[in-house]
């Protein structure tokens, strides 16, 4: 493992951008979500990757660690309006990217996902793998999958972080249901809901999910085809 990755997992601290300080790590992935991402990368060996959401970068160390052992020339696109305006962040999750030498092989875009997802689309751009972490409102969700499966080629993958939280677990519902997707892996427990997220669940919710293949914290999808869906079909979720 990347020693910038495998030290920020241990301490659970980060070097500041300038590396003259540290800063505590409060947000981050787990070990476990991580080497599921190592795991589909290196089955799928993506040519593009494409992530939402950075601040320490320890997903996107995951992901360029994968990446760069099952494909070496492949690129990996990190979206994040706030990594430097952020008075938290300052500039640590991109620094990290660069300490461990994967500088190299990221496209960084300091936009909005709803603003930087549609340029990607409009430009022609295509990926094998996405990794949603920005905003965890039901409607930032939607729009971050809505473009990402118009960038994403039929066989890549996508998957949904805090997948415990109703709004994002909403959007997951919607993809199983509504859409030429498959559930493919899935890695976390479900323990560390929160009681407004728990608060959010009926008996017909978490039928749903089961029924659906939901579970865990970190669910990884497919795109089984193109969307040719009839312009008035609707599935309930």
């Amino acid at each position: 493992m990347n020693p910038v990755l495998s030290g920020i997992l241990d301490t659970k601290q980060s070097l500041s951008a300038d590396g003259k300080s540290t800063i505590p790590v409060h947000s981050m992935i787990s070990a476990d979500e991580g080497e599921m991402l190592s795991r589909l990368i290196a089955d799928r060996r993506p040519g593009t990757s494409l992530e939402v959401g950075l601040a320490f970068g320890v997903s996107a160390l995951f992901i360029c660690e994968a990446l760069r052992k099952a494909s070496p020339a492949a690129r990996h696109v990190v979206i994040d309006p706030a990594q430097h305006a952020d008075a938290y962040w300052k500039g640590a999750g991109l620094a990290n990217l660069k300490r461990a030498g994967f500088g190299d092989m990221v496209e960084f875009v300091e936009k909005p996902s709803q603003i930087a997802l549609p340029e990607l689309v409009t430009a022609g751009r295509k990926i094998d793998f996405a990794f949603i972490d920005g905003e965890h409102t039901f409607d930032h969700v939607l729009v971050d999958f809505f473009f990402v499966d118009q960038l994403l080629n039929v066989g890549g993958v996508v998957v949904l972080d805090d997948a415990g939280w109703p709004s994002v677990r909403r959007v997951a519902r919607f993809i199983a249901t509504n859409r030429a997707y498959a559930v493919i892996d899935h890695v976390g427990s479900e323990d560390r809901r929160k009681p407004q997220h728990l608060a959010a669940e009926t008996p017909d919710t978490v039928a749903a999910d089961k029924r659906l293949g939901l579970e865990g914290w970190c669910i990884a999808f497919e795109k089984k085809a193109d969307d040719a869906r009839h312009w008035e079909h609707y599935v309930p979720f």
